[in-house]
């Protein structure tokens, strides 16, 4: 399941609109033609969503029979982790997962999941016995 931790996701948004309104205010008064501040407005959005993902720290949770694993990968990239944060015992619960972004904390870090990977929360019960 996917996670992420650091800035509030619902923090993004406040970003984003703050660098939107702010660069349309200076479009605004700089009083050029419309193209002029449409462009700037996007930049300026632009702006606030890259600046709130440098904020963000992205994280996988594998749950295994054997135990948690928490990985890290890159805040730009795709979904390919870099390295291994922490390996928690088999039985390691995330808690209750509710609403469109969870909050729970895992290998001391706060971390908020999409209601997308709740149900991939489970730990499983028996181990795998190797068969076909």
């Amino acid at each position: 399941m996917l996670a992420q931790g650091g800035l509030n996701p619902w923090l993004q948004n406040a970003f984003f609109l703050s660098g939107l309104i702010g660069a349309r205010f200076a479009a605004a008064s700089w009083g050029g033609p419309g193209v002029f501040d449409l462009l700037w407005t996007l930049l300026g959005a632009l702006a606030g969503a890259v600046l709130a993902t440098a904020f963000i720290s992205r994280r996988v949770v594998l749950m295994t029979d054997r135990g948690v694993v928490v990985l890290e990968y890159g805040r730009f990239g795709s979904v390919q982790p870099t390295r291994v944060l922490a390996r928690l015992p088999a039985g390691t619960g995330l808690g209750p997962l509710s609403g469109l972004w969870a909050r729970t904390e895992l290998a001391g870090e706060r971390l908020w999941i999409h209601r997308r990977w709740h149900r991939n929360a489970v730990v499983p019960r028996a181990p795998h016995a190797g068969g076909r």
